[in-house]
C-alpha cells in the first residue's frame, strides 16, 4: 500500500461513526473466524428452507389463519396511461426471476419448506372504477384499497405477490399485498424497481436494465441456517443472553385498556414535522457524529421515559439483513427486529440521551443480522400467546430517497401509503424523509390505545424532535402519569433511605428529618420543581408526584402544551397530495 493510500484509508477510518466502526470489526472478526462465504447451495432446486424469521412469521401465520395480521402492503399510483398487457408481462417477469415469488410453504416431515411452482406467475386482477364523478374519485380509491388488503392469504395454495390495478378515470391505483413472511419494506422496493423498468423495457421494445441474481433466496436462507448452527450462532446468542439480563419485562406503556387480548385492529395517526426543524434536527445528529435513525431513536427513548419514569428502555429497531453482496437485490423476507437498549443517564438531557443511545448502538452493531427468534432463544423471556416476546413498541426510520417517484412511457409513478388496518405492535413510530419533507406516524392497537392518547404522545413526539435540535443541553424528567409517579417515588425513596414507596406515605411516618427535608428540597430543585413551600411532616408522597407533574410543565425548556413544530392528525389525502407533488408541505389547508 502507498503512502497516499495509507493516508486515504486512515482518514476513511476516522470519519466512521462509533457504530459504523463497530460493524467493521464485526464483518473482519467473521472472516477471520473462516465465515462460509454465501453461494447457490447444492442439490435438488424445487424445495428450500424458510428463512429463520420468515419461519417464525409463518408460525405465527399458523395461530392466526385467515386473518390479515401479517400482511404487508404497498401502493403504486400511475398518472397517466397503463398498459395492460404490458403490466401484465413485466409482473410475470419480475416472478420468475424471483424463486421466493414463486413458491408456497408446504410441511415435510414436520418442518415447513418452500416449494417450487415453476409456472407460476403473479396473481394479476384489473378492475374499472372509473364510474362516478371526478370528486368521488379518493372514496373510490380508498374503498378499492381497503378490499384490497382485506384478502388473507392460504401460503400453501395462493401466489404470494398479489396485484390489483384499479383504473379510477384518468389514473390507476396499484395495490401489492403479500405476507410479511415473503417480504419487507426493503424488498418491495425492489421488486417495484423492476417491475417499472420491465414494463419501460417491454413498452419500448427495449432490454431491461435489471441486475443479474447471483443467488436465490433460498440459497441465503440455507447459509443462514449452516451459520447460526455453528459456532457464529453460539458467539451471537451468547452476546445477547449477555446484553439482555435483567432487562425490565415489560414497559408501563400509557394503555388505556386492558392488555389481555389478541386483537390487533390498528390505526395510524400520520404528522409532518416543520421543515426547518426536522433540518436543524439532521444538523445536531450530524454535528453529534450521529445518524438521523439513531437520533430519532434516542427521541423515542425520551420519550418513553418521559411517560414511564423507567432507566433502561428497550425499542424494537428493524435491520436489514442484506450485508452479504450477493443478497442486495433478492426479494424476501431480509430483516431482524432489534431490541435496541438505551439507558438514561442520572441527570438526562437531549445529548446525554444522543449518546446513550450512540452507545445502545454501537454495542449491537455487531450483532445486526441476528434472527429475532436466536435472539428470543438466548433472552428466553417469558412467553405469551397476548404479545411479541420482549418487544412492545419499535422505532422505523425509511430515507426513501429515489425510491418513491419514477417515469414510465405514458405516465408518472409515485409510490404511496397502503394502509392495512393492522398493528402487529402495540405501538410503532415510522418516520419517512422524502426530499427535505419528514412525515411520520405513531399506528397503534385499537384495543390498547384511545387516540386521544396517540395524539397527546405525538405532539410531544414532535416537541421532543425540537428540542433535541435546539437546546442539547435542556433537563428532561418525567411527564407522563406513570412517569411522574416513578420519579417522585425515587427521590422519595432515596431521601428517606427506604425501600417502599406509597402514595399515601406522609414524610415523618416514614422517618422523615429536617436533613432528609433538604436532600428531598434539592432532588426537586435539580429536576426543575423546587417546592413552593417546605416539605411539611404532613405531606405525602401523592402530593409530592402531583406537585412533580404540575412543575414538570414550567420548568425551563419545557414546551407549552399547545406547540407544535409541525402538523398533527394528517389527513391520508394530504400525505397523499404530498407523494403526488413530490414537493414540500406547501401551504395547503388539511
Amino acid at each position: 500500500m502507498t503512502a497516499p493510500e495509507s493516508t486515504d484509508l486512515r482518514a476513511r477510518l476516522a470519519s466512521l461513526d462509533p457504530a459504523q466502526r463497530a460493524a467493521l470489526a464485526a464483518r473482519l472478526a467473521a472472516r477471520r473466524e473462516g465465515k462460509t462465504s454465501l453461494g447457490r447451495r447444492p442439490g435438488p432446486r424445487d424445495t428450500f428452507p424458510l428463512g429463520m424469521d420468515q419461519e417464525r412469521l409463518w408460525v405465527l401465520d399458523q395461530l392466526y389463519p385467515g386473518t390479515t395480521t401479517y400482511t404487508l402492503g404497498f401502493g403504486l399510483r400511475f398518472l397517466g396511461e397503463l398498459d395492460q398487457e404490458a403490466f401484465t408481462r413485466a409482473a410475470n417477469a419480475v416472478v420468475a426471476r424471483h424463486e421466493l415469488l414463486h413458491s408456497s410453504v408446504e410441511v415435510l416431515r414436520g418442518r415447513p419448506v418452500l416449494r417450487l411452482h415453476p409456472g407460476r406467475g403473479a396473481d394479476l386482477t384489473f378492475t374499472d372504477r372509473s364510474d362516478g364523478p371526478d370528486e368521488e374519485r379518493e372514496e373510490r380509491r380508498k374503498r378499492f384499497i381497503k378490499e384490497q388488503v382485506a384478502r388473507p392469504f392460504d401460503l400453501g395454495r395462493d401466489p404470494v405477490l398479489r396485484i390489483a390495478v384499479a383504473d379510477l378515470g384518468g389514473d390507476h391505483q396499484v395495490v401489492q399485498t403479500m405476507p410479511h413472511s415473503f417480504t419487507d419494506q426493503w424488498s418491495y422496493v425492489r421488486i417495484n424497481k423492476e417491475l417499472l423498468e420491465f414494463y419501460r423495457a417491454f413498452k419500448e421494445g427495449d432490454e431491461p436494465d435489471v441486475p443479474e441474481l447471483p443467488v436465490q433466496f433460498g440459497d441465503w436462507a440455507q447459509w443462514q441456517r449452516d451459520l447460526f448452527d455453528g459456532p457464529q450462532g453460539e458467539r451471537h446468542r451468547a452476546f445477547w443472553r449477555d446484553y439482555l439480563a435483567g432487562v425490565p419485562e415489560r414497559l408501563a406503556l400509557p394503555y388505556d385498556h386492558p392488555q389481555d387480548t389478541t386483537d390487533h385492529d390498528g390505526r395510524q395517526y400520520n404528522f409532518v414535522l416543520d421543515p426547518e426543524v426536522a433540518a436543524a434536527f439532521a444538523a445536531r445528529a450530524r454535528q453529534s457524529r450521529s445518524t438521523v435513525a439513531n437520533a430519532m431513536a434516542a427521541v423515542y427513548a425520551t420519550l418513553l421515559y418521559e411517560e414511564t419514569g423507567e432507566r433502561d428502555v428497550i425499542v424494537g429497531v428493524p435491520s436489514v439483513t442484506r450485508s452479504e453482496p450477493a443478497v442486495q437485490d433478492i426479494a424476501g423476507f431480509l430483516l431482524t427486529n432489534l431490541p435496541l437498549r438505551v439507558r438514561i443517564p442520572e441527570h438526562p438531557t437531549p445529548a446525554g440521551v444522543l449518546a446513550a443511545a450512540q452507545a445502545a448502538g454501537s454495542a449491537i452493531a455487531g450483532h445486526h443480522e441476528v434472527p429475532f427468534g436466536e435472539i428470543v432463544k438466548a433472552a428466553a423471556p417469558e412467553r405469551s400467546h397476548l404479545g411479541y416476546p420482549l418487544l412492545q413498541t419499535m422505532l422505523v426510520h425509511l430515507d426513501l430517497a429515489d425510491s418513491v417517484f419514477y417515469t414510465v412511457p405514458g405516465a408518472r409513478v409515485y409510490a404511496n401509503a397502503v394502509n392495512e388496518g393492522i398493528s402487529s405492535m402495540d405501538m410503532t413510530i415510522a418516520w419517512w424523509q422524502v426530499s427535505d419533507v419528514m412525515f411520520g406516524r405513531i399506528e397503534y392497537r385499537t384495543a390498547l390505545f384511545e387516540e386521544s392518547t396517540v395524539a397527546r404522545l405525538s405532539r410531544r413526539l414532535l416537541q421532543l424532535v425540537e428540542l433535541f435540535a435546539h437546546q442539547p443541553d435542556a433537563p428532561l424528567a418525567p411527564r407522563g402519569a406513570v412517569g411522574v409517579r416513578q420519579r417522585a417515588a425515587d427521590l422519595w425513596r432515596e431521601a428517606l433511605g427506604v425501600d417502599r414507596a406509597d402514595p399515601q406515605d406522609a414524610f415523618a411516618d416514614r422517618g422523615g428529618t429536617p436533613l432528609a427535608a433538604a436532600r428531598l428540597t434539592r432532588a426537586l430543585r435539580e429536576a426543575g420543581a423546587a417546592p413552593t413551600v417546605g416539605i411539611r411532616p404532613a405531606t405525602t408522597l401523592g402530593e409530592l408526584a402531583e406537585h412533580l407533574a404540575t412543575a414538570t410543565g414550567r420548568r425551563p425548556g419545557a414546551a407549552a402544551d399547545d406547540h407544535v413544530p409541525g402538523r398533527l392528525n394528517v389527513s391520508a389525502d394530504y400525505l397523499e397530495r404530498l407523494f403526488s407533488q413530490g414537493s414540500g408541505v406547501g401551504q395547503e389547508n388539511l
